[in-house]
């Protein structure tokens, strides 16, 4: 091993020197300067290890005076050092790990069983492990003490060795029986004196605070996931509860008082997680211990505490204030403190705060500013993207004169990476490869970093480039490892990706610059497949895209890796996007078979196991799978406990939604009974709206579609937690859809519901719901309620401040469609004062626009208000003063501003316009709404001129309606049609202008067009069915010349018996305004102008009766043609 050695790869060089150094130390230099004479090219790193080598040989050529000394004399194997230090040799050795047979586990449990010994038997170690000589402790009648085999300080190292090595339990035991031991050296020793006290004591000092240490720091993760009962009971040694026993013990445990330390007082702190406790605490140590004996040490303790990500958010407050606290009592805060304090505020989003106390220690001068300082201020802007802050404390560290190293400019190039400035991340890449200071030359760190920069932004070809650089060996020592090629197959196309990995695997013939595939490279690649399978939609091109990724889960299988669930999740999901369920099934089934994580503890395993199912779920429901995917729920995911997520539920309602079963799929009540069994099943955490919010929302729409809204309400309070927009909005829907609505359950939802986050306004309601919430008030016409919900949390408080410019602004917190529905409400309740008042604030106060419906709906109600004043002022025989306000003229009004405000009226507004008119007979204006009409190129309808032949009616211009109605029936090619309503007008317009002849042949005009049909069939007193004229729904001008025109009919008739009476229904008079019209009309004209003996019918008040011989008698008196 000695002589010289040819190497023929540097590869090889590096791994004999390896050995070379680990066993031949001494004379290692010699035989390490061989391969320099080779004529092979050495790489830097042998020349480092080789530098390294010599600078340790060269250290072990000058012993001290004691160490010649100490050889001369040479070594006493019986003393107590040499025996403790052999014990400590061999608890080390204990602790390596053999490679494919321990783990942390087995160290555990062989460092148990060696103190077990220790402390059990007598182990006397001698120069070799043959010559151990064991005793037991039952046969020997004065054991040997602890202490005479180990020294305190190995004690120590014993101590702090079992903690870091999760062997808590044999670490207290061996702990007690040591200072037990001490203490019982000390007191049984005839030599009192105080500096063997002193020394007792500070032995049992430096053990406890060695434990404490232990106690305190966190176990290893491994350790914190074994299902060892052992390890699983050594969490409860890392509590306050139990620390502060260690303390009290060795304060009061052994006779005299020890006093703890700084060191020790540090330890307990830094085994309490949460900040304040930890700052009651140290008030706790300062009142019992005294000022003075609490170090800046300990305080840098407590203010590590707050900077942890437990108090993110507002752990700053406390840091600074114990800072403060620190400047005007003391301890004075170093280095250490300032910079807990500033990660503290950079950590918790407060980074103005931090730079204004970063500045406040620069203009210290008791503080000299170095790059730890800084430090944490850089991490916190790297990790959000803060690349321009970040950039200036950098330039700030320059003016401190703080040499700038890779490790800051890597940060810088982290928050570029984060703000997705990769252009800008090229260029200080390239700026660091010109730099002519060693300390800033980039590193592999620097290029993979930029490299990612580039895949974040998907700009494959930048990163290509890069990657091509660094692969050319432009730059020294730096190549390609697997974080590059897994970062470049994140952004590059599926073909290329599997060429990657191609080359990954070809690397294996290189004797240096080995890069093995890892699970990550395969999850990638396949991740990357799914992206393009997205975007892409030519069926054939997606189908090649699919077969490149069932290549590369090829060849994860070939690799022999450990084909883990995320590699499973990543096909899985690409077979979900291509719609093929069978293939997700497949390798769901394959995972299954293969992998033994799924009964794992690791939440990331589960979760990714469970995202499996999501896939495979979501790919059956694509294809109307449901029975399967509700089997996969059921009998898999269930048994299993894997964690639900959204994707569950919103994949199984999907499922059902687009069930291949017709009959599941178009009934409400069959896909609510299947969503009621898996609401069955859902875990406590799993009902919250985070998770199981699709499911809740689906299925309070079913049974609202359904009606049932008790179904749907229990639906809603099975929600644990807050409710979210789309869930609220669902039961709100329901009370507003079902017969009669459930305005007051709307109500009380909508006071009581927790705030939905994201939302605006004051109560943080979403807009939807609340529109749904006020929707169901105004359909029960609780106008006054809706108004109230939409004034709580349908202003914008911010509205008034916003800027001039509408465009500018938010749309408002509730719908226009809501805002309608009230106005209708209005309408019905008879109040378009309200109506118009909504309509003139929505755009002021709730930041809507009026739209053509809400104009409408305001029309129609001034309509209704102009005919409810008519109506009201006929019974009161009041006289309309022309100075009052008029309805009518708020309609006109409202039509004026909808064409200012560029909306066309419909024929709906244009009607109830012309409807008001006519209530208030302005039959001039009615006629020029007409032409406006005409002119915007809407078709009047025929309540729009039925509307304007009443108003001319009541204006008396016959003439205008006469021409109105001969209009509508000259446009033989138009639907419109004359019906009873305009003939029943015009009749009555000729009427008061005593055109009787013209109404008669109108009448007999709308007789020949069935348009009118008097005669009708009902059982008379004695029960036989007659013929009879029904007059009830004419007006009295019409019914006049209806009974006048038939009377003068049978003049005109052969002779012929009349039998029987004639009937004339007349009706009771309750559809007339006040006193009954029909009747006192009809007996009036037939006794004084006909002069027949017309009488009521004492059975039915609402018929006339004439005698046949009375009818008989008139015709034979009127008689002119025989």
């Amino acid at each position: 091993m000695v002589g010289r050695i040819y190497l023929r790869s540097r590869r090889c060089a590096l791994l004999i020197l390896m050995l070379l150094r680990q066993r031949y130390a001494d004379g290692f230099w010699s035989a390490a300067m061989s391969p320099l004479r080779h004529k092979s090219k050495t790489s830097s790193k042998t020349v480092c290890l080789l530098a390294e080598t010599g600078r340790h040989r060269r250290q072990r050529s000058y012993p001290t005076n004691y160490q010649r000394k100490q050889r001369r004399k040479g070594v006493d194997k019986s003393s107590l050092s040499y025996q403790s230090r052999q014990i400590i040799n061999s608890f080390e050795e204990a602790c390596q790990k053999r490679p494919y047979f321990d783990d942390d586990n087995n160290i555990t449990s062989r460092l148990d069983n060696m103190v077990q010994d220790l402390l059990g038997k007598q182990i006397l170690l001698a120069q070799n492990e043959d010559e151990v000589e064991t005793k037991d402790d039952t046969n020997n009648n004065s054991p040997q003490l602890i202490t005479s085999r180990i020294t305190p300080r190995d004690a120590s190292s014993l101590i702090r060795l079992l903690g870091r090595h999760g062997a808590l339990t044999s670490m207290l035991v061996f702990l007690r029986r040591f200072c037990h031991d001490i203490h019982e050296i000390n007191t049984a020793s005839s030599d009192s004196s105080t500096s063997r006290s002193e020394e007792a004591e500070e032995a049992i000092l430096y053990a406890y605070t060695a434990a404490i240490a232990a106690c305190s720091k966190p176990l290893p993760s491994s350790l914190l996931s074994s299902k060892d009962p052992n390890q699983i009971g050594n969490s409860q040694y890392r509590s306050k509860a139990f620390l502060l026993q260690l303390l009290e013990e060795m304060e009061n445990g052994f006779g005299t008082r020890i006093l703890p330390n700084s060191y020790t007082l540090s330890a307990v702190l830094i085994g309490i997680d949460d900040g304040l406790d930890a700052l009651n605490l140290l008030e706790t140590f300062v009142e019992r211990y005294g000022k003075d004996a609490i170090t800046v040490q300990v305080y840098n303790v407590v203010l590590a505490s707050f900077s942890g990500e437990k108090y993110n958010s507002n752990g700053w407050h406390h840091a600074i204030s114990l800072l403060q606290r620190m400047k005007r009592h003391g301890p004075q805060p170093n280095e250490q403190s300032f910079s807990y304090v500033l990660q503290s505020c950079a950590g918790s989003g407060q980074l103005k705060v931090a730079l204004s106390l970063l500045d406040e220690v620069r203009q210290s001068s008791s503080m000299e500013m170095t790059s730890k300082l800084y430090l944490p201020l850089l991490k916190v802007c790297a990790k959000a993207g803060h690349s321009d802050v970040l950039w200036s404390l950098i330039n700030t560290m320059k003016d401190d004169c703080i040499q700038i190293t890779t490790m800051q400019l890597n940060l810088y190039l982290q928050s570029l990476a984060k703000a997705g400035l990769h252009i800008k991340a090229l260029g200080v890449l390239r700026g660091m490869i010109k730099q002519s200071d060693p300390m800033q030359l980039p590193d592999l760190i620097s290029f993979n970093t930029v490299l990612s920069a580039c895949a974040n932004s998907n700009d494959y070809e930048a990163a290509q480039a890069l990657f091509d650089q660094m692969k050319g060996e432009v730059f020294d020592n730096i190549r390609p490892d697997v974080v590059s090629f897994n970062t470049l197959i994140s952004c590059a196309p599926p073909q290329v990706g599997l060429d990657l990995i191609y080359e990954m695997r070809l690397t294996r013939r290189n004797r240096e610059g080995v890069v093995v595939p890892t699970g990550v490279t395969f999850v990638n690649s396949i991740k990357q497949c799914r992206e393009y399978v997205k975007e892409e939609l030519d069926p054939d091109i997606r189908n090649d895209i699919f077969e490149i990724a069932l290549s590369v889960l090829g060849l994860a299988r070939n690799e022999k890796i450990n084909l883990n669930m995320f590699v499973y999740s990543a096909a899985i999901w690409i077979a979900e996007s291509v719609g093929d369920s069978s293939v997700a099934l497949q390798l769901l089934q394959e995972l299954n078979r293969d992998t033994q994580e799924s009964s794992s503890d690791d939440n990331r395993l589960r979760s990714a196991y469970g995202a499996c199912y999501d896939g495979v779920i979501s790919a059956l429901s694509k294809d109307g799978l449901y029975r399967e995917a509700l089997a996969l729920y059921h009998y898999e995911m269930q048994p299993l406990k894997l964690p639900s997520t959204r994707n569950t539920y919103k994949s199984i309602v999907h499922a059902l939604d687009n069930a291949n079963d017709e009959e599941v799929k178009n009934s409400q009540s069959k896909k609510a009974a299947l969503l009621e069994g898996v609401l069955s099943r859902m875990t406590t955490s799993a009902k919250s709206v985070e998770v199981g919010g699709p499911l809740f929302e689906a299925l309070i729409k079913l049974h609202g579609e359904e009606g049932s809204f008790k179904a749907a309400k229990m639906a809603f309070d099975s929600i644990i937690g807050p409710c979210d927009e789309p869930c609220l909005s669902a039961i709100l829907r329901v009370c507003s859809l079902t017969t009669p609505t459930h305005w007051k359950e709307a109500v009380l939802l909508t006071h009581s519901s927790d705030v939905v986050w994201g939302a605006r306004g004051p109560g943080m309601i979403p807009t939807r719901a609340l529109s749904y919430a006020v929707i169901a008030c105004a359909k029960s016409d609780q106008w006054k309620e809706a108004l109230n919900l939409i004034d709580l949390y349908g202003i914008d408080l911010n509205y008034r401040r916003a800027a001039a410019n509408l465009e500018s602004r938010q749309r408002g917190l509730v719908s226009s469609m809501a805002i309608n529905s009230v106005i209708r409400a209005c309408s019905r309740d008879l109040r378009p004062d309200v109506a118009v008042q909504i309509l003139n604030d929505m755009q002021t106060k709730y930041n809507i626009s009026p739209n053509e419906t809400t104009y409408r709906l305001a029309i129609i109600a001034c309509n209704h208000a102009e005919h409810r004043e008519r109506r009201q002022r006929r019974n009161t025989s009041d006289a309309s003063n022309p100075l009052e306000f008029q309805w009518w003229e708020c309609s006109l009004s409202l039509l004026r501003r909808m064409r200012e405000d560029e909306i066309r009226p419909s024929v709906q507004a244009y009607s109830s316009a012309v409807s008001s008119l006519e209530a208030a007979g302005q039959w001039q204006r009615a006629i020029g709404v007409l032409q406006s009409m005409r002119e915007d190129g809407e078709i009047p309808n025929l309540y729009c001129l039925n509307a304007a032949i009443a108003a001319c009616e009541k204006g008396g211009a016959w003439v205008e309606a006469l021409e109105l109605y001969e209009s509508i029936r000259s446009q033989r090619k138009s639907t419109i049609r004359t019906n009873f309503i305009t003939v029943n007008s015009l009749l009555i317009a000729l009427e008061k202008a005593g055109q009787v002849e013209l109404a008669e042949s109108i009448y007999q005009e709308a007789m020949r067009d069935k348009i009118i049909s008097p005669w009708v069939r009902r059982y008379d007193n004695d029960g036989t069915l007659r013929r009879m004229m029904d007059l009830h729904k004419f007006s009295a001008p019409m019914a006049k010349i209806a009974v006048r025109g038939y009377l003068e009919s049978l003049l005109t008739r052969k002779k012929k018996v009349i039998r029987g009476d004639t009937i004339f229904i007349v009706g009771k008079g309750k559809g007339s305004e006040g006193k009954p019209v029909l009747l006192p009309t009809i007996l009036e004209l037939l006794r004084e102008e006909i002069g027949v003996d017309a009488r009521v019918d004492k059975n039915n008040v609402g018929r006339i009766r004439v005698s046949g011989a009375s009818v008989h008698e008139f015709i034979e008196s009127k008689r002119w043609k025989e």
